[in-house]
């Protein structure tokens, strides 16, 4: 099996990733292709004695850093060793990918490469939380900041079926996290989403809201959110741990006393620790996506990439995961599928096509594009002939949006008004707007049937002239 593996995506890369593939290669029996700068990346191997190690490079000349903008850094660096990852992947020459590199260039890169299962919006990052069940999965921690109500359903059916296919429980309990458990907590958001779960009775066992705390207490299998919430949950989490083992340290190192009680219970401080590392895990992984992806932490070592090459490497369980999520997607559809040429997915997918594409043929079909929208564009239209809803059919501003419309000779054609009567400046001060505008209605309509037009104004010496 063939993994590949981000070389130059987190904080302590290239040396650390190098590392840790050496280490996945010995003793996990992987085939591991290291994408990144080819001269830098056999320069760390050098060090590490690799030699024999079914271990290959694959060069990529770009580097998206962790600061950069997931959309722009993936369109304008079409050579970073994100894409190439994803598109080792597309070509078959690996069956997943592994990164600790910025998290929203790997979900937008995922999306533009491999594309997403049939019915998943967005997708999203599950990591594994320790809890008195042994384990909760919390999903999304970071992929998707501003999410909607359907995402969160999304997110809760692939939680769902990863926690019954990978931790093999029957059915999975699923909560929504909130500030409180009663059914008026939370936002429009969760509230709408938790709605729609309730009507998923024969496919998710809804439990309802959750707090924080609930995440380590193994309330639930399952705790449903938005990227921007799960990610600053996970690391207050992974930060108290942390927190945790080296305050437990220093309390036995610190006296004679503390060392003769560390040999009795050292054992199992040790599972403790092993539990409550976050590199023991590796990584989380993509899920949602037509492929295998891992996310590995920013600030991993060797060992946890090492971990996170042995998670993809269980690219088989992965794979039936999202087998069952297209079953199950399928059948709690609510609606058809979104239109082609809409929503985040085809606009990567369009995206994707740009990034693979020359520059010149790019630009030679932009402006055969733009020819024959103006050769379609209606040569004269007034305000009241253009429907309300036509403008919303195009994802981009035409000139007919901009400017207004012109005849065939270049002139503005002219448009009907109708007349619009100015309104008298209402009372603020008497709190008597209502009666003054009746007031105003009633005397206009008196003075018009009184007030002759210039038209009906009799003659000069007649009986009703003033004169």
């Amino acid at each position: 099996m063939k993994i590949a593996l981000d070389a130059m995506g987190g904080d302590l890369a290239p040396h650390a990733i190098v590392e840790g593939a050496v280490m996945a290669a010995r003793e996990l029996g992987v085939e591991v292709i290291l994408v990144g700068d080819r001269e830098v990346v056999a320069h760390e191997l050098k060090g590490l004695k690799a030699d024999g190690l079914p271990i290959t490079i694959e060069h990529a000349s770009e580097v998206v850093a962790m600061d950069d903008s997931p959309i722009e850094s993936v369109m304008a660096k079409p050579n970073s060793s994100i894409n190439a990852g994803f598109d080792l992947i597309r070509r078959g020459a690996a069956q997943a990918f592994v990164s600790a590199g910025n998290s929203g260039a790997m979900m937008t890169s995922a999306i533009m490469n491999l594309g997403t299962l049939p019915g998943v919006d967005r997708p999203a990052i599950a990591s594994l939380i320790p809890s008195a069940n042994e384990f909760t999965l919390l999903i999304d921690v970071g992929a998707n900041t501003d999410v909607k109500a359907l995402n969160l359903v999304q997110f809760a059916v692939m939680g769902s079926v990863y926690m019954r296919r990978v931790r093999q429980i029957a059915r999975p309990r699923v909560g929504i996290l909130s500030n409180g458990e009663e059914d008026s907590k939370g936002t429009e958001l969760t509230r709408a989403a938790a709605a729609m779960l309730r009507e998923l009775a024969a496919d998710i066992d809804y439990a309802g809201y959750v707090e924080g705390r609930d995440i380590n207490r193994g309330r639930v299998d399952v705790v449903v959110t938005d990227g921007f919430t799960g990610n600053v949950a996970l690391k207050s989490l992974e930060g108290f741990s942390s927190f945790l083992l080296g305050n437990l340290r220093e309390l036995f190192v610190g006296s004679v006393r503390g060392r003769l009680a560390y040999l009795a219970i050292g054992k199992y401080l040790k599972l403790m620790r092993s539990r409550l590392d976050p590199s023991e895990y590796g990584g989380a992984p993509l899920l949602g996506i037509n492929g295998v992806a891992i996310i590995a932490h920013g600030s991993s070592n060797p060992w946890a990439i090492r971990n996170a090459v042995r998670a993809a490497a269980n690219e088989g369980l992965i794979n039936r995961v999202n087998g069952e999520i297209i079953e199950v997607l399928g059948r709690t559809a609510s609606s058809p599928g979104k239109p082609a040429g809409k929503g985040l997915r085809a606009i990567l997918i369009r995206m994707r096509d740009r990034l693979h594409l020359a520059h010149k043929e790019g630009e030679a079909r932009h402006n055969k594009d733009g020819e024959a929208s103006r050769k379609a564009a209606p040569e004269t239209r007034s305000a009241a002939e253009v429907p309300p809803r036509e403008s919303r059919r195009t994802g981009a501003l035409s000139s007919s949006m901009i400017s207004p419309p012109t005849a065939s000779n270049g002139a503005t054609p002219e448009i009907e008004v109708a007349p619009v009567r100015r309104a008298e400046p209402a009372n603020h001060q008497n709190g008597v707007v209502g009666e003054r505008a009746k007031d105003n209605q009633s005397s206009d309509q008196h003075s018009k049937q009184e007030s002759p037009t210039e038209k009906e104004k009799p003659a000069p010496g007649t009986k009703s002239d003033p004169a």
